[in-house]
């Protein structure tokens, strides 16, 4: 299945109608309740236990009666344990209508939310041999294939009009969001094996495919919000949707460059488009026919933010549609190669001397697209050196604090990384 065809406006399968039994419907220890691995079934079946005690999504509704959380709640006006736009994220947002006799909402980001609702699956997708197909059409989210996963990380992790994530929350005091699918898949404690078994029933996965996906995804998640209308309706924009350290940074800083915004006026704030860069470097080693034609719609649109309000969705609209019809397919069909792979993370060590060079936004995704690329040549038998590794490990340190970020270290690690590629 292409991607553009699997994602719809909401860009996830639509499961509004299934009933969320809760995580204790999961718990039963011949299920997904044992406290270690057990028997040879092809499931661990002590998924629940690592949840519970490992994973900080099961207390993402905790969250929200901390002392922060509280604080924030003050400066919004609500209650965040109970207002809708904090239990969108930070709870399994099911409608009263759609919660079983054991949901609960302290389960905070429970088995359904990522899942799906299991009220049509739940005793039959214990089948022995059931297709996935058929547990897709049952309600269940195919978080095995990247696209869904991405789609589905990235409504919390980068927000949509269902999961709101705006300015004003952070001004209160939010922290601000990162996603990158790849390298966040890495951080989460895995309650799955990647074992052959695995591979056979749900694919192999591509660290460096994933990691194109997840920045596609990003880019056409931005270009939906700007398309919508969501730039705002008051005398600011939506500020959530431009890039936060173009204004947030010393006044006595030099921080602007010549050419960072297609030629936009010195202090027009530009937008958070860092996946729109990436997708530009991964086209012009992956499919450089296609890399003119993107770099002139991404300009357009980067020109349209001094150009009125109507200019802007309208770009957006231009350059959604080219990512559909072009960029998404052809990423979801092609596998880089180590050759590639080495070209693009030459690229990346090249940042240094590009207009993006002291951008924190591109700083911090080049830290986890240097671990995602140097992991995709290591599983194709190509294992980075000592150098490279310690190279990946400054550039992780330089972006480690947003409000101590320097550019020096960062470009330093940059030049560390170019010579371990030579």
């Amino acid at each position: 299945m292409l991607l553009a065809g699997l994602l719809g406006p909401a860009l996830l399968p639509a499961t509004a109608g299934d009933r969320h039994e809760g995580v204790a419907s999961c718990a039963g220890g011949t299920c997904h309740g044992a406290t270690r691995p057990l028997g040879d079934s092809g499931i661990r079946q002590d998924e629940y236990f690592i949840w519970q005690q490992r994973d900080p999504h099961s207390q993402a509704s905790a969250t929200l009666g901390s002392e922060r959380s509280r604080r924030i709640g003050v400066r919004l006006g609500i209650q965040p344990q109970t207002a809708a736009q904090c239990l969108a994220c930070h709870g399994d947002a099911a409608a009263p209508g759609q919660r079983g006799e054991r949901w609960l909402a302290s389960d905070g980001i429970g088995c359904e939310t990522c899942h799906g609702g299991s009220g049509r699956w739940l005793a039959e997708h214990t089948q022995p041999g059931m297709a996935l197909a058929d547990k897709v059409a049952l309600g269940m989210t195919p978080t095995w294939q990247p696209q869904a996963r991405a789609a589905l990380c990235q409504s919390c992790h980068q927000g949509d009009a269902e999961h709101p994530i705006t300015h004003a929350m952070m001004a209160a005091g939010h922290p601000p969001l990162l996603f990158e699918l790849d390298t966040f898949v890495a951080l989460q404690p895995p309650h799955h094996d990647r074992d052959a078994d695995y591979q056979q029933r749900k694919g192999a996965q591509d660290p460096a495919r994933n990691w194109a996906l997840g920045q596609a995804l990003a880019a056409d998640r931005l270009l939906h919000s700007l398309e919508d209308g969501r730039i705002g309706a008051g005398l600011f924009p939506e500020l959530v949707l431009f890039d936060c350290d173009a204004c947030h940074h010393p006044l006595n800083a030099e921080r602007w460059q010549p050419g960072r915004n297609a030629g936009t006026a010195p202090g027009t704030p530009p937008l958070a488009d860092a996946p729109f860069y990436w997708l530009g470097l991964w086209l012009e080693v992956a499919a450089p026919e296609l890399a003119p034609r993107w770099q002139q719609g991404l300009a357009a649109l980067q020109a349209s933010t001094d150009a009125g309000r109507a200019a802007l969705p309208a770009a957006a609209r231009a350059l959604r549609q080219q990512l559909r019809a072009q960029l998404l397919p052809r990423i979801e069909q092609q596998s880089l190669q180590p050759a590639q792979l080495k070209n693009l993370l030459r690229r990346l060590a090249d940042l240094g001397s590009s207009v993006r060079a002291n951008d924190f936004l591109i700083a911090e995704q080049a830290a986890m697209a240097s671990q995602v690329l140097s992991d995709a040549l290591a599983q194709q038998g190509q294992a980075g050196s000592e150098e490279r590794r310690a190279a990946i490990d400054a550039l992780f340190l330089s972006v480690r604090r947003r409000e101590q970020f320097q550019p020096a270290a960062y470009h330093a690690a940059l030049g560390q990384l170019q010579r371990s590629l030579r």
